[in-house]
């Protein structure tokens, strides 16, 4: 339904989030360098070691030329209800709903230009076109926070791979105080972000990203605080965001795991 562009898709996972949290904002309810991770496997082992063999999802080693997943093989990496008890899982794109290549020129054209990575990244992606995605949402089926994440699997070449983290990397400082967005003539230029401040993170996969920022709307929309984690393994990328208006947003743990846990 919303495979027309990922940037309307993070403002609708925003207004359901919203109604999530009414109840309980309705009861009074307020919650390398830095930003490169480690290469080492988190200590609680949930993660697979970055030196074992990495596999295709046919269970065929990946290829030396890194070719990246072909859609079959990530959807079978996507999480599923099994995964993650508690939990809801919505597919909004792969696993047999359209995937949105187009989406790239949204994010080509956001300003300022050295931000295009950092907001690419709020959205699931990048900059670089890749061979398969995957993102769903998952939301806690009990929790009156509404504890959730949006998860975004993109698999590309190993080296586009590396690439979308270097660039990640490399624009994250420029934009502390950037508000981003693209430009009028684009889908989704009523939504920015700003305030994109790195956090420290370690142990999940071969690279590891993470920051905050400031999801803005146009038109006396909230200004939402978002937090996003970015884990590449061998040439899939899995980017995790969560957001909430009432206290400071958290990508619940099992949820991070179980994803990890899966590539």
């Amino acid at each position: 339904m919303m495979n027309a562009s990922a940037v309307g898709r993070r403002v609708v996972a925003a207004a359901g989030v919203l109604s999530v949290l009414a109840l309980a904002d309705a009861c009074g309810t307020d919650s390398g360098d830095d930003a490169e991770g480690s290469k080492t496997p988190a200590a609680t082992g949930s993660t697979s070691s970055a030196s074992s063999t990495p596999q295709q999802a046919s269970g065929s080693p990946a290829s030396a030329a890194g070719k990246g997943l072909d859609q079959k093989g990530l959807d079978r990496l996507a999480l599923t209800v099994h995964d993650v008890p508690g939990y809801t899982v919505n597919t909004v794109t792969g696993q047999g709903s359209p995937v949105d290549h187009d989406v790239l020129t949204t994010y080509r054209a956001v300003t300022p230009a050295p931000c295009r990575p950092v907001y690419a990244a709020a959205q699931l992606g990048s900059l670089h076109d890749f061979t398969s995605h995957v993102s769903q949402d998952v939301v806690s089926a009990s929790d009156e926070l509404g504890q959730h994440a949006s998860v975004g699997l993109t698999s590309y070449t190993l080296a586009d791979a590396r690439t979308v983290m270097t660039d990640l990397r490399a624009a994250l400082p420029k934009c502390a105080t950037a508000e981003m967005r693209p430009s009028a003539a684009h889908p989704g230029s009523g939504l920015g972000y700003s305030g994109t401040q790195t956090r420290s993170v370690s142990g999940y996969g071969d690279e590891t990203l993470a920051f905050d920022a400031t999801q803005v709307v146009d038109g006396g929309g909230p200004s939402i605080p978002v937090t996003v984690l970015v884990v590449r393994q061998d040439s899939t990328i899995a980017t995790f965001l969560s957001l909430n208006p009432i206290q400071p947003p958290t990508i619940p743990q099992e949820i991070v795991d179980a994803q990890l846990k899966k590539l």
